[in-house]
């Protein structure tokens, strides 16, 4: 796969930019209603590479290829990077390309103990604890956050898990309580593994959180309601990935959006 191949080298940089404006032109021109969508996902990457502050820590959940990796590296600079990735090939090629990067080989979730996983063979980025059709099915450790992540400074967490994301933060209360890590985590339209939506919700509020679309980070928008946030999954969708962000963060983190994209 010659984006595997690319990742972290001179390259890559300009491939992801490459890359973000076909796919918006593409949209653009043929009138498609996904085109919000798709600009919103980009903005969301281009945001979370860059917001963890220097002599932090960045946390990959659902690491993959390593692109979001390599980006923070180059955009963040942060003392130390961490990342998760269950497929075992994936997470040995990661081992070996960032030699600096602390990688777990597991999935996560708010249980331990193995799991069945679920290896899509054309699109390995939509594999899944989630049962696919026509995927390739292995046995993997499952673990909780918490018991891998005992640190007082991370400071931006990214979750990737193709609708294992309330798992994933359901085994990460201590640390989301101690450290009010800003969270990217991705919501598409399908429930999967019985997790909802407004339970999503729900979790946030519960620990003092906000849900802000992508565009409305960098800017004075509340966060949205459990109504808002439940309606943009509707088609069109308004956005594939959100920011959590904890209440005493928000001026913070709205602040940093708008000197990344130089609002003034």
């Amino acid at each position: 796969m010659i984006r595997e191949l690319l990742v972290g080298s001179v390259f890559d940089g300009a491939l992801l930019r490459l890359r973000t404006k076909v796919e918006i032109l593409s949209q653009a021109r043929k009138r498609s209603l996904s085109v919000g969508t798709v600009m919103n996902d980009h903005l969301s990457t281009f945001l979370v590479v860059r917001l963890c502050d220097a002599g932090k820590v960045f946390v990959d959940i659902g690491a993959h290829i390593g692109s979001i990796i390599s980006e923070v590296k180059t955009h963040s600079r942060p003392s130390k990077i961490i990342a998760f990735e269950a497929i075992p090939d994936k997470a040995k090629k990661l081992s070996a390309k960032f030699k600096d990067v602390e990688i777990y080989e597991c999935a996560v979730s708010d249980r331990t103990g193995v799991a069945r996983f679920f290896i899509d063979q054309k699109l390995s980025g939509y594999s899944s604890l989630n049962k696919i059709k026509n995927a390739k099915e292995i046995t993997v450790e499952m673990n909780l956050v918490d018991n891998l992540i005992d640190r007082n400074d991370v400071d931006v967490i990214k979750i990737d898990i193709e609708g294992a994301e309330l798992g994933a933060l359901l085994g990460s209360v201590k640390l989301i309580q101690r450290c009010k890590p800003v969270i990217m985590f991705e919501s598409g339209p399908s429930e999967v593994l019985g997790y909802t939506k407004e339970a999503m919700w729900k979790f946030f509020e519960s620990h003092d959180y906000q849900l802000f679309i992508p565009n409305r980070l960098p800017h004075s928008a509340k966060g949205l309601s459990l109504e808002a946030f439940i309606d943009s999954h509707q088609y069109p969708r308004r956005t594939t990935n959100y920011f959590a962000v904890h209440n005493s963060r928000i001026n913070e983190i709205k602040s940093k959006a708008m000197n990344i994209l130089k609002i003034t």
